[in-house]
Protein backbone atom coordinates (compact mmCIF):
# COMPACT_ATOMS: atom_id res chain seq x y z
CA UNK A 1 0.00 0.00 0.00
CA UNK A 2 1.16 3.70 -0.53
CA UNK A 3 2.49 5.55 2.24
CA UNK A 4 0.78 8.28 3.11
CA UNK A 5 3.77 10.24 4.44
CA UNK A 6 4.20 10.37 0.23
CA UNK A 7 1.81 13.01 0.21
CA UNK A 8 3.64 16.01 1.69
CA UNK A 9 5.68 15.79 -1.59
CA UNK A 10 5.15 18.39 -3.98
CA UNK A 11 2.44 20.33 -2.73
CA UNK A 12 2.24 23.84 -4.76
CA UNK A 13 -0.80 25.54 -3.62
CA UNK A 14 -1.81 29.08 -6.04
CA UNK A 15 -0.86 32.06 -4.74
CA UNK A 16 2.15 30.22 -3.75
CA UNK A 17 3.89 31.55 -0.23
CA UNK A 18 6.74 31.18 1.59
CA UNK A 19 6.31 30.30 5.32
CA UNK A 20 9.27 31.02 7.27
CA UNK A 21 10.79 28.19 9.51
CA UNK A 22 9.82 30.40 12.90
CA UNK A 23 5.99 30.46 11.92
CA UNK A 24 5.59 26.88 11.64
CA UNK A 25 4.26 25.54 14.96
CA UNK A 26 6.72 23.27 16.77
CA UNK A 27 4.12 19.82 16.70
CA UNK A 28 4.24 20.51 12.58
CA UNK A 29 8.13 19.81 12.56
CA UNK A 30 9.70 16.10 12.69
CA UNK A 31 10.90 14.63 15.64
CA UNK A 32 14.14 13.27 15.88
CA UNK A 33 12.51 9.77 14.42
CA UNK A 34 11.21 11.95 11.68
CA UNK A 35 7.28 11.10 12.66
CA UNK A 36 5.06 14.08 13.23
CA UNK A 37 1.13 14.10 14.42
CA UNK A 38 -0.45 15.40 11.85
CA UNK A 39 -3.49 16.31 13.70
CA UNK A 40 -2.27 18.26 16.71
CA UNK A 41 -0.31 19.95 13.35
CA UNK A 42 -3.89 20.78 11.54
CA UNK A 43 -5.18 22.48 14.77
CA UNK A 44 -2.15 24.31 16.09
CA UNK A 45 -1.40 25.51 12.35
CA UNK A 46 -3.21 29.23 11.03
CA UNK A 47 -5.94 28.91 8.70
CA UNK A 48 -5.05 29.36 5.17
CA UNK A 49 -1.16 28.31 5.96
CA UNK A 50 0.07 25.38 3.57
CA UNK A 51 1.59 24.14 6.54
CA UNK A 52 -1.92 23.56 7.88
CA UNK A 53 -2.94 21.96 4.29
CA UNK A 54 -0.53 19.64 3.99
CA UNK A 55 -1.42 18.60 7.93
CA UNK A 56 -4.93 18.52 6.39
CA UNK A 57 -4.38 16.07 3.20
CA UNK A 58 -2.46 13.58 5.07
CA UNK A 59 -5.35 13.49 7.00
CA UNK A 60 -7.37 13.13 4.11
CA UNK A 61 -4.96 10.32 2.88
CA UNK A 62 -5.05 8.39 6.19
CA UNK A 63 -9.19 8.44 6.40
CA UNK A 64 -8.75 7.70 2.53
CA UNK A 65 -6.51 4.47 3.04
CA UNK A 66 -9.55 3.76 6.17
CA UNK A 67 -12.25 3.75 3.60
CA UNK A 68 -13.31 6.72 5.76
CA UNK A 69 -14.15 8.74 2.57
CA UNK A 70 -16.60 11.11 4.23
CA UNK A 71 -13.43 12.42 6.50
CA UNK A 72 -11.43 12.08 3.70
CA UNK A 73 -13.61 14.45 1.81
CA UNK A 74 -14.29 17.26 4.31
CA UNK A 75 -10.18 17.70 5.44
CA UNK A 76 -9.54 17.55 1.44
CA UNK A 77 -11.78 20.78 1.01
CA UNK A 78 -10.92 22.48 4.13
CA UNK A 79 -7.61 21.91 2.78
CA UNK A 80 -7.79 22.53 -1.12
CA UNK A 81 -11.19 24.52 -1.43
CA UNK A 82 -13.17 23.47 -4.36
CA UNK A 83 -12.04 25.19 -7.73
CA UNK A 84 -8.86 26.09 -6.17
CA UNK A 85 -5.75 25.03 -8.49
CA UNK A 86 -3.36 22.40 -6.78
CA UNK A 87 -0.41 20.81 -8.72
CA UNK A 88 0.85 17.67 -5.70
CA UNK A 89 2.36 14.15 -6.47
CA UNK A 90 0.74 11.16 -8.07
CA UNK A 91 -0.27 9.66 -4.74
CA UNK A 92 -2.29 12.68 -3.47
CA UNK A 93 -4.08 12.89 -7.38
CA UNK A 94 -5.34 9.49 -7.03
CA UNK A 95 -6.55 9.18 -3.70
CA UNK A 96 -8.20 12.36 -4.24
CA UNK A 97 -9.70 11.57 -7.05
CA UNK A 98 -10.96 8.35 -6.40
CA UNK A 99 -12.23 10.34 -3.09
CA UNK A 100 -14.27 12.98 -5.60
CA UNK A 101 -15.70 9.76 -7.58
CA UNK A 102 -16.92 8.38 -4.64
CA UNK A 103 -18.80 11.55 -3.57
CA UNK A 104 -20.22 12.14 -6.90
CA UNK A 105 -17.84 14.91 -8.21
CA UNK A 106 -17.03 13.49 -11.31
CA UNK A 107 -16.16 15.74 -13.02
CA UNK A 108 -13.38 16.78 -10.72
CA UNK A 109 -12.58 13.39 -10.05
CA UNK A 110 -11.54 12.99 -13.87
CA UNK A 111 -9.41 16.40 -13.47
CA UNK A 112 -7.49 14.47 -11.05
CA UNK A 113 -7.16 11.35 -12.56
CA UNK A 114 -6.15 12.65 -15.98
CA UNK A 115 -3.27 14.82 -13.77
CA UNK A 116 -2.37 11.35 -12.45
CA UNK A 117 -2.79 9.34 -15.99
CA UNK A 118 -0.20 12.36 -17.48
CA UNK A 119 2.19 11.96 -14.01
CA UNK A 120 2.52 7.63 -14.72
CA UNK A 121 3.62 8.96 -18.35
CA UNK A 122 5.86 11.42 -17.74
CA UNK A 123 4.14 14.57 -19.05
CA UNK A 124 3.37 16.45 -15.94
CA UNK A 125 5.41 17.00 -12.28
CA UNK A 126 4.50 17.42 -8.94
CA UNK A 127 4.49 21.50 -8.80
CA UNK A 128 5.60 21.52 -12.12
CA UNK A 129 9.39 20.55 -11.12
CA UNK A 130 10.96 17.00 -12.08
CA UNK A 131 12.61 16.95 -8.87
CA UNK A 132 9.85 16.69 -7.11
CA UNK A 133 8.46 14.07 -8.96
CA UNK A 134 7.71 10.29 -6.96
CA UNK A 135 9.56 6.96 -8.25
CA UNK A 136 7.41 4.78 -10.09
CA UNK A 137 7.86 1.17 -9.86
CA UNK A 138 5.39 -1.21 -10.78
CA UNK A 139 3.69 -0.99 -7.53
CA UNK A 140 2.92 2.45 -7.19
CA UNK A 141 1.80 2.48 -11.40
CA UNK A 142 -0.88 -0.61 -10.21
CA UNK A 143 -2.26 1.29 -7.41
CA UNK A 144 -2.45 4.39 -8.81
CA UNK A 145 -4.05 2.32 -12.11
CA UNK A 146 -6.15 0.89 -10.09
CA UNK A 147 -7.56 3.93 -8.58
CA UNK A 148 -8.45 6.08 -11.65
CA UNK A 149 -9.47 3.77 -14.48
CA UNK A 150 -12.62 3.63 -13.53
CA UNK A 151 -12.61 7.16 -13.58
CA UNK A 152 -11.10 7.35 -17.00
CA UNK A 153 -13.54 4.43 -17.85
CA UNK A 154 -16.20 6.80 -19.62
CA UNK A 155 -14.22 9.94 -20.59
CA UNK A 156 -11.45 9.17 -23.54
CA UNK A 157 -11.96 5.90 -25.28
CA UNK A 158 -7.46 5.95 -26.07
CA UNK A 159 -7.14 6.99 -23.18
CA UNK A 160 -9.03 4.28 -21.45
CA UNK A 161 -8.22 1.79 -22.95
CA UNK A 162 -3.73 2.48 -22.67
CA UNK A 163 -4.23 2.51 -19.18
CA UNK A 164 -6.50 -0.68 -18.79
CA UNK A 165 -3.61 -1.93 -21.27
CA UNK A 166 -0.72 -1.10 -18.57
CA UNK A 167 -2.69 -2.42 -15.79
CA UNK A 168 -3.04 -5.92 -17.41
CA UNK A 169 0.52 -6.43 -17.97
CA UNK A 170 1.24 -5.55 -13.86
CA UNK A 171 1.90 -8.24 -11.88
CA UNK A 172 -0.68 -9.71 -9.22
CA UNK A 173 0.58 -12.26 -7.24
CA UNK A 174 -0.34 -11.40 -3.61
CA UNK A 175 -4.00 -11.48 -1.75
CA UNK A 176 -4.33 -7.55 -1.95
CA UNK A 177 -3.35 -6.89 -5.09
CA UNK A 178 -5.00 -9.41 -6.07
CA UNK A 179 -7.96 -8.39 -4.48
CA UNK A 180 -7.71 -5.01 -5.44
CA UNK A 181 -7.42 -6.03 -9.28
CA UNK A 182 -10.57 -8.34 -9.13
CA UNK A 183 -12.60 -4.87 -7.94
CA UNK A 184 -11.02 -2.81 -11.07
CA UNK A 185 -12.47 -5.61 -12.86
CA UNK A 186 -15.75 -5.89 -12.28
CA UNK A 187 -16.15 -1.89 -11.71
CA UNK A 188 -15.14 -2.48 -15.60
CA UNK A 189 -17.80 -5.42 -16.39
CA UNK A 190 -15.68 -8.20 -16.70
CA UNK A 191 -17.31 -10.50 -14.00
CA UNK A 192 -15.64 -13.55 -14.71
CA UNK A 193 -12.33 -12.48 -14.72
CA UNK A 194 -13.08 -10.55 -11.44
CA UNK A 195 -14.56 -13.49 -9.66
CA UNK A 196 -11.48 -15.70 -10.71
CA UNK A 197 -9.21 -13.49 -8.89
CA UNK A 198 -11.17 -12.59 -6.51
CA UNK A 199 -10.93 -16.40 -5.88
CA UNK A 200 -7.59 -16.28 -6.21
CA UNK A 201 -7.17 -13.68 -3.49
CA UNK A 202 -9.49 -15.31 -1.01
CA UNK A 203 -7.00 -18.37 -0.91
CA UNK A 204 -4.18 -16.98 -0.38
CA UNK A 205 -5.85 -14.80 2.27
CA UNK A 206 -9.07 -16.49 3.42
CA UNK A 207 -9.30 -14.38 6.62
CA UNK A 208 -8.97 -11.61 5.30
CA UNK A 209 -11.96 -8.99 5.93
CA UNK A 210 -11.18 -6.72 3.09
CA UNK A 211 -10.89 -9.69 0.55
CA UNK A 212 -13.83 -11.41 2.15
CA UNK A 213 -15.95 -8.10 1.79
CA UNK A 214 -14.58 -8.10 -1.90
CA UNK A 215 -15.60 -11.46 -3.43
CA UNK A 216 -19.11 -11.00 -1.55
CA UNK A 217 -19.64 -7.34 -3.48
CA UNK A 218 -18.29 -9.20 -6.42
CA UNK A 219 -20.01 -12.34 -6.51
CA UNK A 220 -23.40 -10.15 -6.47
CA UNK A 221 -22.09 -8.27 -9.41
CA UNK A 222 -21.83 -11.36 -11.19
CA UNK A 223 -25.24 -12.58 -9.89
CA UNK A 224 -24.36 -15.06 -7.36
CA UNK A 225 -25.30 -13.20 -4.57
CA UNK A 226 -26.08 -16.23 -2.53
CA UNK A 227 -22.82 -17.66 -2.64
CA UNK A 228 -21.44 -14.10 -1.57
CA UNK A 229 -23.61 -13.47 1.58
CA UNK A 230 -21.56 -15.77 3.90
CA UNK A 231 -18.00 -13.78 2.65
CA UNK A 232 -19.90 -10.48 3.60
CA UNK A 233 -21.04 -12.21 7.49
CA UNK A 234 -17.35 -12.93 8.07
CA UNK A 235 -16.29 -10.07 7.01
CA UNK A 236 -18.84 -8.09 8.95
CA UNK A 237 -17.93 -10.04 12.01
CA UNK A 238 -14.28 -8.35 11.49
CA UNK A 239 -15.17 -4.92 11.26
CA UNK A 240 -18.34 -4.20 11.93
CA UNK A 241 -18.02 -0.07 11.20
CA UNK A 242 -17.12 -0.58 7.81
CA UNK A 243 -19.74 1.33 5.55
CA UNK A 244 -18.23 -0.55 2.50
CA UNK A 245 -18.62 -4.27 3.89
CA UNK A 246 -22.82 -3.19 4.99
CA UNK A 247 -23.09 -1.72 1.60
CA UNK A 248 -22.23 -5.30 0.42
CA UNK A 249 -23.92 -6.78 2.26
CA UNK A 250 -27.26 -5.00 1.80
CA UNK A 251 -27.00 -5.56 -1.90
CA UNK A 252 -26.32 -8.83 -1.67
CA UNK A 253 -29.39 -9.61 0.88
CA UNK A 254 -31.58 -8.07 -1.67
CA UNK A 255 -30.55 -10.06 -4.23
CA UNK A 256 -31.57 -12.71 -2.36
CA UNK A 257 -34.75 -11.21 -1.14
CA UNK A 258 -34.37 -10.77 2.39
CA UNK A 259 -35.26 -7.09 1.98
CA UNK A 260 -36.20 -6.07 5.92
CA UNK A 261 -32.31 -7.37 6.81
CA UNK A 262 -30.85 -5.60 3.75
CA UNK A 263 -32.69 -2.20 4.54
CA UNK A 264 -31.08 -2.71 8.01
CA UNK A 265 -27.79 -2.84 6.01
CA UNK A 266 -27.90 0.07 4.06
CA UNK A 267 -29.25 2.39 6.42
CA UNK A 268 -26.11 1.52 8.36
CA UNK A 269 -23.88 2.13 5.38
CA UNK A 270 -25.83 5.30 4.91
CA UNK A 271 -24.87 6.56 8.25
CA UNK A 272 -21.68 5.44 9.02
CA UNK A 273 -20.55 7.08 5.20
CA UNK A 274 -22.79 9.68 4.34
CA UNK A 275 -20.79 11.00 1.10
CA UNK A 276 -21.29 7.79 -0.87
CA UNK A 277 -23.50 8.63 -3.50
CA UNK A 278 -23.62 4.53 -4.39
CA UNK A 279 -25.24 4.33 -0.60
CA UNK A 280 -27.81 6.36 -2.17
CA UNK A 281 -29.13 4.29 -4.71
CA UNK A 282 -32.45 2.73 -3.47
CA UNK A 283 -31.97 -1.53 -2.96
CA UNK A 284 -33.64 -3.00 -5.85
CA UNK A 285 -35.41 -6.12 -3.23
CA UNK A 286 -38.27 -8.39 -3.47
CA UNK A 287 -39.33 -10.58 -0.34
CA UNK A 288 -38.57 -14.22 -1.30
Amino acid sequence: MIATAALILGLSLAPQTETAVQDVPAVCRHDTAGSMDVQACADAAPKGSPVRALALINLASQAYLAGQYARALDSYDEAIPPGMAVTSDIVFHAFRGDTYFHAGRTEAAREDAGLAWRMLKGEVSAAGDPANDMPVDDQLRFEVLIRILPILKDGDAATFAAAKAQVMTLPATDGIALTNRAGLLAKLGDYPAAVADSSAALALSPNEAGVQNNHCFILYQAGRAAEGVAYCEAALATLPQAAPIRHSYARALAATGRCAEAETQIAEARRLDPSAVEYVKPLDCTTR
